[in-house]
This record gives structure tokens, sequence and C-alpha cells, in this order.
């Protein structure tokens, strides 16, 4: 059975590849509600593919516009669920998991929303590397 989310990840990155326009398809990404979207991402292969996915895309997409002060890496610009995140929120909150050891107390991605923590994978792969479109 094809998972819709990742289908839609698809398409989105398609159309910014190829230069049109992914208006309608980031509306629904936007309008997705986050326990539909928690409980198809239900493994970590399927949130990796479409969190790389959606990177590519706005990635391509964002670096279109014009450029502003703050880094496309930290500008939130990506609307998903009725939140904003950045290209950097993707990367190390939900793709990589930034874990910072302290004695015996984890700080797993402190600094991050609730929405970014609840989508993030589970499991730290140390060989994961995204693979950036550039």
């Amino acid at each position: 059975m094809e998972n819709y989310y990742i289908s839609l990840s698809q398409r989105i990155l398609a159309l910014a590849k190829s230069g049109e326009d992914t208006s309608s398809l980031r509306k629904e990404l936007y309008y997705v509600k986050q326990s539909f979207l928690v409980k198809r991402l239900d493994t970590d292969d399927l949130k990796k593919e479409f969190w790389q996915n959606i990177y590519n895309a706005y990635f391509l997409i964002i670096s279109q516009e014009p450029k502003l002060k703050i880094s496309v890496y930290k500008r939130k610009r990506i609307k998903i669920m009725h939140s904003l995140l950045s290209l950097d929120e993707i990367e190390y909150g939900i793709l990589k998991i930034p874990k910072y050891k302290l004695d015996y107390f984890n700080l797993n991605a402190l600094f991050y929303s609730g929405i970014v923590k609840k989508l993030s994978v589970s499991k730290f792969d140390t060989n994961f590397k995204l693979d950036k479109i550039v």
C-alpha cells in the first residue's frame, strides 16, 4: 500500500526540481493533521524518506526567493501541520537527533518544538547523511 505522505513529499520535490509551481501541494502539507502524519510515518525509514524529500524541495524553493539577511537554513519558511519549520530544524532536530550527554542526563533536542520532537527519528544513525540537492 502506497504511503500518501511519502507520495506527497515526492510530488513536491519533483515539481520543485522542475521549477514548477508547488503552492497547491504545499498548502495541502500545511493542513495535514499532526496525528495523521505521525501515524503514517511510523518507522524511521519512512520518516527519513519523507523529511529528506521535504528538506530538498524546500531548499530548492527557498533558494529561488529573494535573499534576506537571515540564513536560508535558519529561516522558518516551511509550513507544515499549521506550524513553521526551518531547514535546520528538519536536518538537526528531526533527521539527526542531536543528543548531548551531561553526566547521566540526556538533553535530546532541548530547544526544538514539540512537533519536531514527535516527528524525529527514534534511533540515531551515525552513518545517515542527508542527500542534499545543491
